[in-house]
């Protein structure tokens, strides 16, 4: 299967987002919703929080490239994800746990340490994982379902499933955040996309001016309208489904922006190897946020400015660094192997 850089590209993006979430989230729960500071971060995260969403069509869009020219094999497709997903999320629940105990986080229990992993909620992001492994364990399901069904019919059908679900029929359930259902209607269509993907990109080309100016107006809407919400401006309803809107379009607007501006990025060096350890970067990056503020409230007196500047650079340098290690050691021991 040919390697497409807008992919990559996009993996990349929603792998940077995250960690600006993460970065910004100490500043976000801490400032006084009034002031200007709490809109100057508020805003940037709210509208990068298509991030999950994003992940979960990429996934989709990959995997329903690459069956069209492969066959599937379901225990072959499931030990692959299995050792690529599933034993590093496990791994790093148990990095993080022994990791924050001597910050006071945890207190050793094996029965809660179980918990954690199998509910995802250890870390904030960590859900992802339970979402998506529901999704690879359907995955037989779903190829059969897009090839019996039209996009037209299906995507209608699993938005409205989305909505019923995320907002009527279990909204209140503690753990709605973390069943596929939510989610569905993105995956759907990462399905259908990745089936007919070079009629995409065409259409994505045709209609990429009309895409950013879309884009523009949500999230220009979706932005301040939360932010007009969050700082007790004024109530606005409705923010779910403008939100499920806006990460829609944001979806489409990443996917053009890797059209058009992959080919002078993706040969970067920097580049490839976050795109190669986007998974790992995603699962070990908060642990650095928690010791940055540990050594902050320890060593420091910093406001809320230079302690959002040392966490992102606290972060930011000790993440690249060690996957960046990584990644040039795991390639230099695989060439003198032959692999």
């Amino acid at each position: 299967m040919e390697k497409r850089r807008e992919i990559d590209f996009a993996n990349v993006f929603l792998c940077l987002l995250v960690m600006l979430i993460h970065i910004l989230s100490k500043a976000v729960s801490a400032l006084d919703r009034t002031s200007l500071q709490f809109a100057a971060v508020y805003i940037p995260s709210r509208l990068s929080s298509f991030v999950v969403q994003g992940f979960i069509f990429l996934s989709a869009v990959k995997y329903f490239m690459r069956y069209k020219y492969v066959g599937f094999d379901y225990v072959g497709f499931i030990k692959a994800r299995l050792k690529a997903i599933v034993i590093p999320y496990i791994l790093w629940n148990i990095i993080y746990y022994f990791a924050l105990m001597p910050l006071g986080y945890f207190i050793f229990d094996m029965g809660e340490l179980i918990k954690y992993i199998f509910l995802g909620n250890m870390i904030s992001h960590f859900y992802f994982v339970v979402i998506i492994v529901q999704f690879y364990v359907l995955m037989p399901f779903w190829l059969w379902i897009v090839k019996k069904i039209k996009p037209s019919a299906l995507i209608p059908v699993s938005a409205s499933i989305m909505i019923i679900f995320g907002q009527y029929a279990f909204a209140d359930f503690v753990y709605n955040d973390r069943i596929f259902l939510k989610y569905i209607f993105y995956w759907i269509c990462g399905c259908y996309v990745g089936s007919y993907y070079e009629k995409v990109i065409m259409w994505i080309k045709k209609y990429s001016k009309y895409i950013i100016a879309v884009f523009a107006a949500a999230a220009v809407t979706d932005g301040l309208l939360t932010w007009v919400n969050s700082a007790g401006i004024r109530y606005i309803g409705g923010l779910e489904n403008i939100h499920i809107i806006y990460c829609t379009v944001a979806i489409v607007f990443v996917l053009t922006l890797g059209v058009y501006i992959s080919g002078y990025i993706v040969d970067k060096k920097i580049f490839s190897v976050i795109n190669r350890q986007s998974y790992n970067i995603y699962l070990s990056h908060c642990l650095t946020l928690y010791y940055a503020d540990y050594i902050a409230a320890k060593c420091f007196s910093f406001g809320q400015g230079e302690l959002l500047l040392f966490r992102a650079f606290v972060c930011c340098i000790s993440t690249f660094v060690l996957w960046g290690a990584y990644d040039c050691i795991k390639r230099r021991i695989m060439y003198k192997s032959g692999c």
